[in-house]
């Protein structure tokens, strides 16, 4: 009866640090985070916190998707109640009783093949290394932000987003149309709002070498001969050679 209590209350507590954009869980905490920065990732003392640990290079666009949604009561609470760990953040507009409601915006990473291809790449062999060494990192797949209607407009007037890499460990989101690049939208920390976690999949190549095989919700399993753990017993049937 005791352990039925004790994960009751661990699931609550998970809870109350999760919520729902989308039908998607988003977790939400004062940590700094990035689309696409590894880290560890905890829930200690009913708190969410990511600690980065590492930002791949990209030498190739990575596309993500974007969606516009409107904010609701929680979603306003979460955004308010970050505002005391930063006093720069723009204030959102919300009120409960009118029907229509300031937007949030969504980013999630679209083409984790192509992102798994970057993490695998040489140049990223010091983020391979870290993590086949540690095993237990995640890495942040979807943020949800606070943008400004300017921002917004910008958006719905594109028709695809990518993750770039233009600067030294800097990511930001470049707007397409037709195939033009048309602008860049920088994502600052104080206008993030929650953010979802994914783990890594992992699959030994012939040559007998550990890579990334997939990037996967932290709560789904890894499928096929893929493992969230560097298990020796695994087949050397790889997705990936190098």
């Amino acid at each position: 009866m005791h352990k039925k209590f004790v994960v009751l209350i661990l699931l609550i507590c998970s809870a109350c640090q999760t919520t729902k954009i989308k039908n998607d869980n988003y977790k939400f905490s004062s940590s700094v985070v990035e689309l696409g920065s590894i880290g560890t990732s905890k829930l200690s003392y009913n708190l969410n916190t990511f600690e980065p640990k590492a930002l791949p290079k990209l030498e190739n666009n990575i596309r993500v998707e974007i969606g516009v949604v409107p904010y609701n009561k929680k979603l306003n609470k979460i955004y308010k109640s970050k505002a005391k760990y930063n006093q720069n953040q723009t204030k959102v507009a919300y009120i409960d009783s009118l029907p229509i409601k300031p937007e949030l915006v969504t980013i999630k990473i679209l083409d984790i093949a192509g992102l798994v291809e970057e993490i695998n790449a040489d140049y990223n062999s010091s983020i391979l290394k870290l993590l086949t060494n540690t095993q237990n990192l995640k890495i942040i797949s979807s943020l949800a932000v606070s943008l400004s209607t300017d921002e917004i407009t910008k958006i719905r007037q594109s028709d695809a987003f990518y993750l770039t890499n233009n600067q030294y460990k800097k990511y930001t989101i470049a707007l397409y149309k037709t195939g033009k690049k048309t602008d860049i939208i920088d994502i600052n920390p104080e206008t993030i709002v929650a953010y979802q976690v994914s783990s890594f999949c992992w699959t030994k190549s012939t040559k007998g070498i550990w890579l990334v095989a997939d990037i996967v919700n932290e709560k789904n399993k890894c499928s096929g001969t893929t493992s969230k753990k560097l298990n020796e017993k695994n087949n050397n049937k790889d997705l990936f050679d190098m």
